[in-house]
């Protein structure tokens, strides 16, 4: 999703209003009583602009926290106005189109506006919220202290043997199939998802989508049949894995009305494009508005959601694990004896689901952590492996710090000999992540790695693709891992020449790391080996290259992480980033434009009036960072 971060800081800045609070900020007076409701609506929004204008030109964490306690001072508005408020700026700043201004504001906004009532700026909850959505705090800090478990790690604990008999095992992710997709349409819009008509859309598009899709859009329904008629040509799936987010990006639209039919019909297309069961996740777009998933503490819910995924799912899980799903949100399966899968529900750390932001130190919000560890417990009573599947990935910035710190204790306590495999999505990219025991970061203490899939979608910039795994079944480890997409930069000679895309084997991990780092036939890939090749990456610029075409699906299109620059050191801590806090990548914006080169304040709303905000990720006067560019975040046209 590639729309701006600003846009949720104003809402986020603006819902502060909704809070009664005692002036803090210097903002001592209110609208004059005699003005008329929409006067007063314009005095605040000439008191805010600047204020506004300041943290965004600067990034600085004092102007950002006064900016938000500024607005909380003018607390006399209704939860109405707030939104008029925010959505106002918004298109004063032609941050986006008027509608995904509105679609945003009055979807997104109204969790805000409860957030910021329970929250409190000025005793650190302010610099998280600008930490989290503008990176313009520093990180706040792990605080989330120590996992409870139910029983001491064993000692000596093993890890069983290989069975020598391998299975395929099929790796969805990202799948934002788009049921609207036209081609012919407009693939270079000005709103978050193009390949669509739009009432405002364009008699001549400046490029017309193919009928294939586009590297700016979401898949059409056509190639995402066409994948699934593909796979069993290139494997026999014991079983699939769908690392969540199934509907499309159009972020500004989506409810509960819209979600459940796009997910209905995505499930019913790959139900009978596949032979094999699938075991589904929840990712951060299955929600109505986007991103949104209730805590207790909110005192709303998404059992309309859970129940809807629950008779979704029902055709591929048994009735125990339905009955999970419709009260969680998640569940636990068992595909073979001594196997199990835990599908967790993890968007309770996701840094965009705004429910999280009203009660920053409950670190475990929906006690998904807590249930995760009874479900490895029991599978440690049992002797059982598992594999963990999810959406965000617990070493993404996406994931609050304190959940991540917690979960990476659950994975130190349990593996390597329960938890055998983790499998996660959300970026698009083809990547991984390592998990190390209390110590140092080396191959003798990788206990665990994490295998994050690429996507089914093309947006942003890359090809569509899906992975194969071959497993071990006494083991239940990952032996290899062929990853597999098709050029779609040929989509308009596929038109063209009426033939149907061309998927092939993009690279086999094995082959092409084990170049590399060598590893025997009856070796998995493990933690260990991972980490030697990431060693690899660091004293080798050709491995690393290889590595980053492969992050791409081999599009050529995403930007080019060059030796001599900080890009290759950053990525590869991130690689060795099991948990959010150790990541190198920062959660952080500026506009696209050179802010410092904007004398004052007036003259950067002029400029914000006269061309649209464009905002991509990258840090504070420092160099562009573009290899950081999130492709399911908020982030910004590029």
């Amino acid at each position: 999703m590639r729309l701006s971060s600003v846009i949720i800081s104003l809402v986020a800045a603006t819902a502060a209003i909704a809070a009664p609070a005692p002036p803090t900020s210097g903002v001592t007076h209110l609208p004059p009583s005699h003005l008329s409701e929409l006067e007063k609506r314009g005095w605040v929004m000439d008191q805010l602009k600047p204020l506004f204008a300041k943290a965004l030109q600067t990034l600085e964490c004092g102007a950002c926290v006064a900016a938000l306690v500024a607005a909380k001072d003018l607390a006399w508005f209704n939860h109405n106005w707030v939104l008029d408020a925010a959505n106002g700026l918004c298109k004063d700043l032609k941050l986006q189109d008027d509608d995904v201004c509105a679609g945003l504001v009055y979807n997104q906004g109204p969790v805000l506006v409860n957030a910021a009532m329970s929250a409190n700026l000025l005793s650190g909850d302010g610099k998280f919220w600008c930490f989290q959505i503008l990176g313009a705090c520093p990180a706040p800090g792990v605080t989330s202290g120590q996992l409870t478990f139910p029983k001491p790690r064993p000692v000596n604990t093993t890890v069983p043997a290989p069975a020598g008999n391998r299975v395929d095992v099929l790796h969805l992710s990202d799948w934002h199939v788009d049921d609207k997709y036209v081609p012919g349409s407009e693939a270079a819009c000005s709103k978050p998802l193009c390949c669509r008509t739009y009432a405002d859309s364009p008699a001549t598009p400046t490029r017309a989508a193919t009928s294939w899709g586009d590297y700016n859009c979401d898949a059409p329904v056509k190639l995402g049949q066409d994948m699934l008629k593909y796979i069993p040509q290139v494997a026999n799936a014991n079983f699939t894995i769908l690392t969540g987010d199934v509907p499309p990006h159009d972020v500004w639209l989506e409810n509960s009305n819209t979600v459940l039919p796009q997910e209905k019909n995505a499930y019913d297309i790959m139900s009978g494009g596949l032979s094999s069961t699938v075991y589904p996740t929840v990712g951060n777009h299955e929600a109505g508005p986007v991103n949104l998933f209730p805590t207790p503490a909110s005192g709303a819910n998404n059992a309309w959601l859970y129940s809807g995924l629950a008779d979704d799912w029902s055709r591929w899980l048994p009735a125990d694990a339905v009955n999970s799903v419709r009260n969680y949100g998640a569940y636990t399966v068992s595909p073979h004896p001594g196997f199990r899968i835990i599908s967790l529900n993890n968007n309770f750390c996701y840094n965009m689901n705004f429910y999280l932001y009203g009660h920053t130190a409950d670190y475990d919000p929906n006690g998904e952590l807590k249930w995760l560890v009874a479900q490895l417990q029991a599978a440690e009573d049992a002797h059982e492996r598992v594999w963990i599947i999810s959406h965000v990935g617990p070493s993404q910035t996406d994931c609050i710090q304190n959940w991540s710190a917690l979960y990476y204790q659950a994975i130190q306590r349990y593996s390597p000999h329960v938890v055998a495999e983790q499998f996660f999505g959300h970026t698009h990219y083809d990547e991984f992540a390592l998990y190390y025991g209390p110590g140092s970061k080396s191959s003798q203490n990788a206990i665990a790695t994490a295998w994050i899939g690429p996507s089914v979608t093309p947006s942003l910039d890359l090809n569509p693709g899906f992975r194969v795994y071959k497993v071990d079944t006494g083991n239940w480890n990952i032996y290899d891992s062929n990853t597999y997409v098709a050029d779609l930069n040929n989509a308009s000679t596929w038109d063209a020449q009426g033939t149907t895309p061309n998927w092939h084997l993009e690279y086999s991990a094995r082959q092409a790391y084990g170049a590399y780092v060598p590893i025997a036939d009856t070796e998995p890939l493990s933690a260990a080996w991972w980490h030697n090749v990431t060693v690899a990456f660091e004293q080798n610029n050709a491995a690393f290259q290889q590595y980053w075409l492969y992050r791409g699906k081999s599009a050529g299109k995403i930007p080019a992480c060059a030796a001599g620059s900080s890009c290759p050191a950053e990525m590869i801590c991130d690689l060795r980033a099991g948990k959010s806090s150790d990541a190198c990548s920062n959660v952080s914006f500026a506009m696209k434009r050179d802010l410092e080169a904007v004398a004052t304040e007036e003259e950067l709303m002029m400029a914000s009036m006269a061309q649209p905000a464009e905002l991509h990720s990258f840090q504070k006067r420092a160099e562009p960072k573009p290899w950081n560019k999130k492709l399911c975040g908020l982030t910004a046209h590029t």
